[in-house]
């Protein structure tokens, strides 16, 4: 999984969470209707908090799990007074490894976040400790791009507005499901100049690779009446074609 600087973690929060604030609000709505009994959620992959806050929103005791020191920074500055509460902790860890002092309700990972790993073996491994942080009955709720949001990643895109001038460019292989983006450029925050320079490594999992994942982490796949599949978002090529940016998964941990 690749780490994200603090300046990408920045450009990143005032870029790319377009979708991910419309979506939990409605992510929230559906745990509320499918699980009354929540009271610990699990943001697996936060990022900058943006569906911390909004599941903090709700009432909910929400840990925020992210190998990013970058991305965790951007949401301490933003959600400290949560932090203050105890409504909210944050911590640095691996999504592979990570581990919880006692287990939750509900684990959420949003934005395409396991698309990351660049094999199976290790969205596996990813998987079997949310199952291990999972109390009985409890759910996983989690999203994957499709291979449309990857395409442009063969093209140079430029971002030029009047706080960040920012170039991406690099290469995606069909074949393979693989691809790297280079992201480069100044962003400006707060009267100071930040140089960002991130290269991006993700993977693509079909149906098959999350279903195996799944059901070897002891969880069952589940139906939801979320809408399945998104067909934009402002960071890929899904923006400019009507096939589905990415899909939305549910699993369950059986009782006992």
């Amino acid at each position: 999984m690749s780490y994200y600087t603090r300046e990408f973690s920045a450009f990143f929060d005032a870029y790319y969470t377009g979708w991910v604030r419309g979506f939990s609000p409605r992510l929230a709505a559906f745990l509320r209707q499918s699980a009354p009994a929540t009271r610990s959620v699990l943001d697996l992959c936060c990022g900058t908090g943006v569906t911390a806050e909004v599941l903090c929103g709700e009432g909910w005791t929400v840990t925020g799990v992210d190998r990013s020191p970058g991305m965790l920074g951007v949401a301490r500055c933003k959600l400290g007074g949560l932090i203050d509460t105890s409504r909210l902790r944050l911590s640095e860890q691996d999504a592979r490894h990570f581990s919880l002092p006692r287990p939750v309700d509900a684990v959420v990972c949003l934005d395409g976040a396991l698309n990351h790993f660049l094999n199976r073996a290790d969205l596996e491994r990813c998987f079997a400790r949310v199952g291990a942080v999972l109390d009985e009955g409890g759910q996983f709720l989690f999203d994957v791009f499709e291979t449309a949001h990857f395409r442009h990643w063969d093209n140079l895109t430029l971002i030029d507005e009047a706080d960040a001038v920012i170039a991406k460019r690099g290469v995606w292989d069909a074949d393979s499901g693989t691809g790297m983006l280079r992201v480069s450029g100044l962003l400006e925050q707060e009267g100071r100049l930040h140089r960002v320079n991130q290269t991006l490594h993700s993977r693509y999992f079909g149906p098959d690779d999350v279903g195996k994942a799944v059901r070897s982490a002891g969880l069952v796949p589940a139906e939801h009446d979320i809408e399945a599949s998104y067909a934009k978002c402002e960071s890929g090529s899904c923006s400019r074609t009507a096939m589905p940016c990415r899909t939305i998964y549910r699993a369950v941990k059986p009782s006992a």
